[in-house]
């Protein structure tokens, strides 16, 4: 497998104006984050593109890509994902972790015992939820210190409360 060289960051999901502006869906904890960037990648494209301006607006960001000049330009990009280099990633404080990090990691209980993989991680709720699939099952465990106890590079280790990976 070739070493990753880039981050889904986001997803345009509308053009906004005629100058070739475009609404992103951000996929980041904060749509600020987006709109701090200053290189992406377009979905297909191999070539970085600068953004020329990005602001806020409620949980959206609007952007100005390089090269992207017209409404019917901005048009042609509803629903392409935009991608950041890895080194533009911002580092992240103790107990944080990549989603995309975290997935495909094997999970364990507190007992060594063998759970599943780390499939998904769910963010539109009050807390981050890790999906666990073990084959067919699938278990939703809040990513929270109490359930949380460990993650290195190779897995992660949770404590199950009783019924949770029934």
């Amino acid at each position: 497998m070739s070493e990753k060289t880039k981050v889904l960051v986001g997803k345009i999901t509308s053009a906004h104006g005629i100058k070739g502006m475009v609404k992103v869906y951000p996929l980041t904890d904060t749509p600020e984050r987006l709109a701090e960037i200053k290189r992406i990648f377009l979905e297909g494209e191999d070539d970085l593109r600068s953004i020329e301006s990005a602001s806020v607006q409620k949980s959206m960001v609007l952007m100005k890509i390089e090269g992207i000049d017209t409404r019917n330009a901005s048009e042609r990009l509803r629903n392409v994902e935009m991608y950041i280099p890895i080194e533009d990633r911002k580092p992240l404080e103790d107990g944080q972790f990549f989603i995309d990090d975290l997935i495909g990691l094997e999970v364990f209980d507190t007992s060594g015992n063998a759970i599943g993989a780390a499939s998904d991680v769910l963010t539109e709720h009050g807390n981050d939820i890790l999906v666990v699939r073990d084959g067919e099952r699938e278990f939703l465990v809040p990513f929270v210190k109490a359930f949380i106890k460990d993650v290195t590079d190779e897995r992660i280790v949770i404590d199950p409360i009783e019924g949770l990976l029934s």
